[in-house]
């Protein structure tokens, strides 16, 4: 059974998003945007297919029959198996104006679209090419700068990755719980995509300028938005595999280099150490530090109050932590000893906490 299985990466994940669910103020952000945004305040919508409907109803007449076009486009590349170009033009608008004039079908077929879009865990959905289509129209311009700054106010280098981080915000504000558990099961059923911290990049002629210069060319370049996306993986090594290598020369490669490439990522691991952040996923009780930091926030009058509902003949502990052991164990069968308390508690008040530190190549 291998060590770095789809149940091994589905605790890694779930332990990112606890870290970013128990960010202070993250829930009363939520509910502020979605209020704002039109979105089921508590839970976000039941599902993809149900935000998808409220995006495309949302969508001007015009606009709606622009989304309309896209999807069907889209249905006819893949039926053809081809793209749609001049020489098969006319096949494709005779074949669209058909079916556009099934009216409620069309509609469907474009909400149907929309949503693989949401489901698609390789790219966040407002940041897509679709709604970029339509950012003149008053609620789809918001979606992505909504995202972007939720993300922003609480990312910190504790939480790894950022991609993931967006991924999870994304998720959480249009889906909630069950949109993240989604995203979740989606990335760990892709070989390619569970993997957290491991990934491969394969430049294509879309991520180049000066292709009318030819490959080989030195005008033949990434263009501004591959430059922009690699910049962020900054704090990574790359791995370059050409065509002609194979599968047991890659493997040999990282084994006679591993000391290293490793040597370049300890170096690399200044930038977290530095916020005092683990690049180790640590599995950890997120529920019983979240009950102990809770109890632990409360007053000693407050704490008091419920040790004397539990205990109305004993004389009250001098010491808060103490009074919150004696709760734990009567209220929730749970032994912990007041020094664990404390550090628990002082340990789980700093995971909630955000100290933005400014990204710079010059720290590492």
């Amino acid at each position: 059974m291998k060590k770095y299985s789809a149940e091994y990466f589905e605790k890694k994940f779930k332990i990112l998003y606890n870290k970013l669910f128990i960010r202070e103020g993250f829930i009363d952000e939520v509910k502020k945007i979605r209020k704002e945004l039109g979105i089921p305040i508590e839970t976000g919508f039941s599902g993809s297919l149900d935000l998808a409907e409220y995006l495309i109803k949302k969508l001007t007449v015009k606009e709606r029959e622009e989304a309309i076009f896209i999807a069907y486009m889209h249905k006819y590349e893949n039926e053809k198996k081809t793209l749609a170009t001049k020489e098969n033009r006319n096949d494709f608008v005779d074949s669209f104006l058909k079916e556009r004039k099934k009216e409620i079908d069309s509609l469907i077929l474009a909400i149907i679209f929309v949503k693989s879009k949401i489901d698609d865990h390789t790219f966040t959905f407002t940041d897509g090419f679709f709604f970029r289509k339509f950012n003149k129209n008053k609620l789809i311009s918001k979606l992505k700068p909504s995202v972007y700054a939720l993300a922003d106010k609480c990312w910190d280098v504790d939480l790894l990755d950022e991609q993931i981080t967006i991924h999870f915000v994304e998720r959480y504000l249009f889906l909630g719980e069950n949109g993240v558990n989604d995203y979740i099961k989606s990335r760990i059923r892709c070989p390619n995509c569970q993997h957290i911290g491991v990934h491969y990049f394969s430049p294509d002629r879309n991520h180049m300028q000066g292709k009318s210069a030819g490959a080989f060319s030195k005008n033949y370049i990434f263009n501004r938005e591959t430059v922009e996306w690699l910049s962020q993986h900054f704090n990574s090594i790359f791995l370059i595999v050409k065509p002609y290598a194979t599968k047991e020369q890659v493997i040999q490669y990282v084994k006679d280099n591993w000391d290293t490439m490793k040597k370049l990522m300890d170096d690399k691991n200044v930038f977290y150490k530095q916020s005092s952040a683990s690049t180790k996923i640590k599995e950890s009780d997120f529920k019983k530090n979240q009950l102990v930091y809770s109890l632990y926030s409360l007053t000693k009058e407050q704490l008091v109050r419920q040790y004397k509902e539990l205990e109305k003949e004993l004389i009250v502990p001098q010491y808060k932590e103490s009074v919150i052991s004696k709760i734990l164990e009567k209220r929730y069968n749970l032994k912990m000893s007041p020094d664990a308390i404390k550090r628990s508690a002082t340990r789980f008040a700093k995971s909630i906490k955000i100290q933005k530190r400014q990204k710079d190549v010059r720290d590492i």
